[in-house]
């Protein structure tokens, strides 16, 4: 199964490719993409579609650094329920320890780990937060989309702390630009040694950072989001399940023959090992459909009755006997749990 990314990743998008007189809707129709495409911030899209996306606006705007101009316009809501866990870490170290370990949750196959690194003499100690696609292949060496990923990492923890971050230096797995134009945006941006052609992305900064207070953090909302997240936590097999009746949702109703098709399995064979699992596909199909009103429920932007159609239900009442069937409350309920 291919990699999959939420499509928030590519917010900005059609509006920074539009500034430079781009037709996206045009761009979209010639690669048979929806128009509608990048308007679900939820939607799962394939990794390898958001890579083509992002060199092709490189191509066509003429922007060397289109990728990095791309991040400057995100914010840590690209991240989704991981974005709004990391909010409410204590502090950054705690929040980049979040973020190794649930990234999976926005981003298929994407390793995120911490390096620290002892200074010699009187150089400070530092940290790495470093990133890596574990498989082969246009996405994992992309420089538009290493930029775009590096770029997001440095507005994540500007973000989480509320103050400028002065790096220590920056390494980007894609090759160096061409242009002297386009080295000097990296400059400008980082305000630190870039070095490109690494095997890894990776920023590094003083390690006194990592005590840092993530900025208006809330213990209780931690720890509604943080059960939530683990609620979701199923083996491999049932993963790509998910991830994949994610991706259907919003293409009109989900069957097993759909999802069947998806994973290159007769229907029959998939009802077999979801059985032998002990879950059935209508499990599934709830249990991920109550997952997208839990996210959405904590984004805070739509009501119940938008919620349900979105998520396939024909009637809110469904949604609500489905979602305390799972939650064991009512939606309202649940989001009650915490106190802002």
């Amino acid at each position: 199964m291919l990699p999959m990314v939420r499509a928030s990743a590519l917010t900005g998008y059609k509006t920074l490719l539009s500034s430079f007189g781009v037709d996206v809707g045009d761009l979209l129709r010639r690669l048979s993409l929806p128009a509608d495409y990048l308007e679900r911030p939820d939607l799962m899209i394939p990794m390898e579609t958001k890579v083509e996306l992002l060199e092709l606006g490189a191509q066509l705007s003429g922007c060397e650094h289109f990728g990095l101009r791309l991040a400057q316009q995100q914010n840590i809501s690209a991240l989704g329920t991981v974005g709004l866990l990391l909010q409410q870490c204590a502090t950054l170290g705690d929040a980049l320890e979040t973020v190794t370990s649930a990234i999976g949750q926005t981003a298929q196959g994407l390793k995120v780990w911490v390096e620290e690194r002892q200074g010699k003499g009187e150089e400070r100690d530092l940290v790495c937060l470093c990133s890596q696609y574990e498989f082969d292949g246009p996405s994992a060496h992309s420089r538009q989309h290493s930029d775009n990923l590096v770029a997001g990492g440095v507005n994540m923890i500007r973000f989480l702390l509320a103050e400028p971050l002065q790096l220590e230096a920056v390494y980007l797995c894609g090759p160096a630009p061409a242009t002297t134009a386009a080295t000097a945006a990296y400059r400008e941006l980082f305000r630190c040694p870039v070095h490109f052609d690494q095997e890894f992305n990776g920023i590094a900064f003083s390690r006194d950072l990592l005590a840092r207070p993530v900025a208006g953090a809330s213990p209780a909302m931690r720890g509604l989001i943080d059960n939530f997240l683990k609620k979701k936590q199923l083996d491999g097999f049932q993963e790509q399940l998910l991830w994949t009746i994610t991706n259907l949702l919003p293409r009109g109703p989900v069957t097993l023959e759909k999802v069947a098709d998806s994973v290159n399995m007769a229907p029959r064979t998939l009802q077999l090992r979801l059985s032998q699992q002990g879950t059935s596909f209508q499990q599934l199909l709830d249990r991920t459909r109550v997952e997208q009103v839990c996210t959405y429920l904590l984004e805070g932007n739509l009501s119940l009755t938008e919620i349900a159609e979105l998520v396939g239900y024909s009637q809110l009442s469904a949604l609500t006997r489905a979602f305390k069937r799972i939650m064991g409350a009512s939606p309202r309920a649940w989001l009650r749990q915490h106190p802002g």
